[in-house]
């Protein structure tokens, strides 16, 4: 069923793009359901992101095995380095400078994101108003602390089983609602044609372009040049065991029906000890390099196409935010639009892009899913001489 969904996504793209040259009054009057698509995915995003990323960290404070924690750390550090290198590129290159912007209209309603209002507003004076005003960030940190918190009093294994249904119970919901994805896409990028004519096209084959040269990028000098230098395994040597991890990747989008050939390929091409299996399977839950470079790009593309101003405090924010949410909703079935759209939310960027990403997203998450996946396996060589010793 969700490969003949990924499929009508990709019919949806042409078609949309031909109902709004050809059909404007028509993408005008059926507008409506793809803001009712959008709406619906926006209802979801408070629960999915508290109840994921609460039980998230209980679970990983609750685990004390050193590998874990030595993981953990590299990933990391992996995310990090990948957002800051994706976001210099994207930065360097500006794939907005050279399109017509002036159609991009956008009121200006930012939030104030100076430190003092950052430190302000995660206090709030009652804790139904972070859910009543969508507070994101508030969100995210009382869910790591109900997360933290949990490990330290009685019976908080309990609630936290609880937390799971319910993050598992919404996240079913959202595979329902993402049924709907081949005809919201359709009437989203009919519209975002109708309203920006041939810029919103150009705009879109800029995206892809930018988001896998960054992502080739990113395979060389994050994973591949590591592994030459710590473990000496040539970059031809590199390429050869994981091709045809990369071919699967490409075609299933998917790291968890992945993560047996990774680690088939882990344990026979690369001859890494089987302990390290832990490293490749706990990757596959949290360690998304390619989610570094998904978030870096949209929210420095889309505050470049409607002009809002990243200042130094807010870029380090969205660093932290995309880390985290990243790590804790993995299991959201094409998450990327979903928490994209979260992610943009947050800093008030406007989602007129979303619908046309919500199209593009199965192409750009063939890179993506690449990315993940060798991140696993890269951190699976780097600690291989630390599992010999655990």
């Amino acid at each position: 069923m969700k490969k003949i969904i990924s499929i009508l996504t990709l019919i949806a793209i042409p078609l949309g793009i031909v109902l709004g040259i050809y059909l404007p009054n028509l993408v005008n009057e059926l507008s409506f359901i793809g803001t009712i698509y959008l709406n619906l995915l926006k209802f979801l995003v408070v629960p999915l992101v508290f109840f994921s990323i609460a039980y998230t960290f209980y679970k990983a404070i609750s685990k004390k095995e050193k590998i874990l924690a030595k993981s953990v750390a590299l990933f990391i550090i992996m995310f990090i380095i990948t957002f800051l290198l994706t976001s210099f590129i994207v930065y360097v290159i500006n794939p907005t400078i050279d399109i017509d912007l002036s159609n991009f209209i956008w009121n200006d309603n930012s939030i104030d994101l100076t430190f003092s209002n950052i430190i302000t507003n995660i206090f709030p004076n009652n804790i139904i108003t972070p859910f009543q005003n969508n507070s994101l960030f508030t969100i995210i940190l009382l869910a790591i602390f109900v997360g933290i918190c949990a490990t330290k009093v009685e019976n908080g294994d309990k609630v936290m089983e609880v937390v799971l249904g319910l993050d598992n119970i919404f996240k079913k919901m959202l595979e329902y609602i993402l049924y709907l994805n081949p005809i919201g896409a359709l009437f989203l990028i009919a519209n975002s044609v109708v309203t920006y004519k041939a810029d919103i096209i150009l705009m879109g084959l800029n995206y892809i372009i930018i988001a896998f040269v960054c992502s080739v990028i990113v395979l060389f000098l994050v994973m591949m040049l590591p592994v030459w230098i710590v473990n000496k395994i040539n970059p031809i040597v590199y390429i050869k065991n994981c091709f045809k991890v990369w071919l699967m990747c490409i075609t299933s989008c998917s790291s968890l029906a992945t993560l047996p050939l990774t680690l088939k390929t882990c344990n026979d091409d690369f001859k890494i000890p089987k302990k390290s299996n832990l490293i490749i399977t706990l990757g596959c839950a949290i360690n998304f390099c390619g989610g570094a470079v998904s978030f870096a790009i949209l929210g420095i593309f889309c505050s470049h196409m409607f002009g809002v101003d990243i200042n130094f405090i807010t870029f380090i924010l969205m660093l932290f935010v995309a880390l985290i949410i990243n790590m804790a909703a993995p299991g959201i079935p094409s998450g990327g639009v979903v928490i994209g759209a979260t992610y943009l939310a947050l800093f008030n960027i406007p989602l007129d892009f979303i619908g046309f990403y919500s199209g593009l997203y199965k192409i750009l998450d063939m890179a993506y899913t690449t990315l993940n996946v060798t991140g696993d396996i890269t951190a699976g060589l780097l600690l291989t001489m630390e599992v010999k010793n655990v």
